[in-house]
């Protein structure tokens, strides 16, 4: 394929496209520009589109966006630049530069052609045309002719020239210019003297051109010496620009320079921004309050001053610039300024905070009464104190520690450290309070779940919850009772009260460890996945195995090579089945060993309903009964006289053969 035929399919490809019109289907209208612009070849600005139907986010499915897209025409691109540049700047031309003009050429542009007298003769240029332009013809060049007093050319010269149109000046006669006729140039200093303007006036029939040097003789001859812009003077003679003002010489303006500033990679101005999903609704409890930071990221960083550029006129006069004035990078609390004062980073993770012109990371998050409409969810790197309640249907998020003044209502609050609740948890059902490092203090625990690596301490009660901690669960207070809901301890499970009289079932188990249980769990299920495949590569290397003692004449190489990559695989997976089984009774054999030494104490009173399971002993409470110790012996419950857990001097293990009872 010649190079004609390439670009004129090439063309012909994109005018295709540019007429096209495509219909997308995906989950937002971001994702359809995406796919629209991959599909075009085109940046998504350069695309249009209607929206055909909107999507919409329901709760077990979602609809898609459905939208038709097109290219935006290059002449409307500029139309839409222009518009923008009369609203924006009242038609200043700073956003449809003559520069953006050049870039978005025309497609179809006519040829043209230039004659040019010197002292050497007669010159002629043919310029190709852009597209399905016209071409320059022979009458075209023979007018010009005429016009310039241009006689005794030959045919075929220009004939040769036309069809080759190379857009270079071919000697086409050795006229002489007419004296008399000569083109001339008028030049126009500006009052600043930085610009010289340069207005070419044509010449008579037979007149000599004017030159590049001819002008810039002119220019020099007015005293300019700085800034004369030859590319420019040629392109305007090449152009034929007659009696069109151009700027053939230009000086530097001074340039000041720009003054030091600090650029911040963190909020400065805390403003609530609500967030809106793909089907238009609005999250109010999402309200991005607190910017978080780690340790070393970067929070700001100090641009530094520029020096000033001199300027230069026309006559080659400097002219003076300024220099950017310096400014400092302040630092605060929790942060570290690097030695050259030019990069501030977090020393801690934290809140990072900005004021009196300093950043600074605080540890500890304070909010002043509840956390609901006003704060909405709060996620923070640090420790968090609430004065107040958080409420239904809110979040609390912290990597440090969370001590709340008041009460949990049906809400999330989650912690690294340690959680207290001054008030006590009101959960109606649906409140979850879990640690995965520290304890758990609160003053009550009703209908909650309550999960902790380390140990939860209630002082009055817990009321039909679910709880399960890696340590200790002790509800020892003035009433000390727990009463309903399933009670989980790897150690130890300690109240004053079990049960009450209504009898409601309330289940109590020791040596369960909720982070073992969890990996426990992962573990299985990394078992059953690999197991599947294990079955079904059994099953396919099986059918492999009968074809080849059927037919061993056909069961090619490849069958073999096949035969054994499945051999291999199902003694991998047959090792990582067995080394998660390792892992899992590994497990289950230390929650065991914690199971051994675990106990139930209480205080005072154990009511009928409710059930004891430690290790794998069961025993269920049949009638009221006081102030007893329970463990496990021999695969069973038994039960000692109370022996409060929490004093040293109670080695309970070593007593329990006095006043031990079994349990039946």
């Amino acid at each position: 394929m010649s190079l004609t035929e390439f670009l004129t399919q090439e063309l012909g490809e994109f005018e295709r496209k540019e007429k096209e019109q495509v219909e997308v289907i995906a989950d937002s209208i971001e994702e359809c520009l995406a796919l629209a612009s991959a599909h075009f070849g085109k940046k998504i600005h350069e695309l249009d589109y209607v929206v055909l139907k909107r999507g919409k986010k329901r709760l077990f499915f979602s609809e898609p966006f459905h939208i038709r897209a097109s290219i935006i025409p290059e002449d409307l691109i500029l139309e839409e630049l222009s518009a923008l540049d009369e609203r924006l700047t009242g038609g200043s031309g700073k956003l449809v530069s003559k520069d953006l003009k050049d870039l978005v050429a025309p497609k179809n542009k006519d040829g043209r052609l230039s004659v040019k007298i010197y002292k050497t003769g007669v010159f002629l240029t043919v310029y190709p045309p852009l597209g399905e332009g016209n071409p320059v013809s022979l009458a075209d060049v023979s007018k010009r002719l005429s016009f310039r007093g241009v006689a005794g050319v030959d045919q075929n010269l220009l004939g040769k020239i036309i069809k080759e149109a190379k857009a270079q000046p071919v000697l086409i006669s050795n006229q002489k210019p007419k004296q008399g006729n000569d083109s001339s140039c008028h030049i126009e200093i500006g009052s600043d003297q930085m610009e010289a303007f340069v207005t070419i006036f044509p010449a008579r029939p037979g007149g000599r051109d004017l030159e590049v040097n001819d002008i810039v003789v002119s220019l020099k001859n007015m005293g300019i010496a700085y800034g004369l812009k030859e590319d420019e003077i040629k392109k305007a003679l090449d152009e034929d620009k007659t009696n069109v003002q151009f700027v053939g010489a230009e000086g530097d303006y001074p340039v000041n320079g720009k003054n030091a500033e600090i650029r911040y990679y963190v909020r400065t101005e805390k403003k609530i921004n609500f967030k809106e999903d793909q089907s238009g609704r609005v999250d109010y409890k999402d309200l991005d309050m607190i910017e978080n930071v780690v340790v070393g990221q970067l929070l700001a960083e100090k641009i530094p001053a520029e020096k000033g550029k001199l300027g230069r006129n026309l006559f080659g006069m400097v002219l003076p610039a300024k220099d950017g004035s310096d400014t400092e990078l302040k630092q605060g609390k929790g942060t570290i300024l690097s030695e050259d004062k030019m990069r501030l980073t977090a020393e801690v993770n934290g809140q990072v905070l900005y004021a009196a012109g300093r950043l600074s990371v605080e540890t500890v998050y304070r909010i002043n009464g509840d956390v609901g409409v006003r704060t909405g969810n709060v996620t923070f790197l640090g420790s968090i104190i609430i004065t107040g309640n958080v409420e239904d249907n809110y979040s609390v998020k912290a990597a440090g520690n969370i001590e709340i003044y008041g009460t949990v209502q049906k809400a999330v609050v989650e912690a690294d450290g340690d959680i207290i609740v001054r008030q006590g948890v009101t959960g109606r059902e649906e409140a979850r309070i879990e640690s995965t490092g520290g304890n758990i203090v609160a003053k009550f625990i009703q209908n909650a779940t309550v999960i902790t690596e380390k140990d939860i301490i209630v002082q009055e009660g817990i009321l039909h919850s679910h709880l399960m901690a890696g340590g200790k669960i002790s509800c020892k207070g003035k009433r000390g009772q727990i009463v309903g809901g399933t009670i989980q301890a790897a150690q130890l499970i300690s109240a004053k009260v079990l049960g009450s009289q209504a009898n409601p079932q309330t289940d109590l188990i020791v040596g369960n460890n909720p982070k073992i249980l969890k990996q426990i769990s992962e573990y299985e299920e990394k078992k059953n996945e690999n197991q599947e495949k294990l079955d079904q590569l059994t099953k396919t290397m099986r059918t492999l195995k009968a074809r080849k003692e059927a037919d061993p004449a056909s069961f090619s190489p490849e069958n073999e090579a096949h035969l054994q990559k499945l051999v291999a695989g199902t003694k991998k997976l047959e090792k990582r089945i067995a080394e998660y089984d390792k892992e899992i009774q590994t497990l289950i054999a230390y929650m065991d060993e914690q199971a051994a030494s675990g106990r139930v104490s209480v205080e005072k009173t154990i009511f009928p309903g409710v059930t004891i399971r430690i290790r794998n002993a069961d025993f269920k409470l049949r009638h009221e009964t006081k102030a007893k110790t329970f463990f496990e012996e021999d695969g069973q419950v038994r039960s000692t006289n109370y022996e409060d857990p929490d004093e040293d001097k109670n080695d309970w293990r070593k007593k329990r053969g006095r006043g031990k009872t079994k349990n039946q």
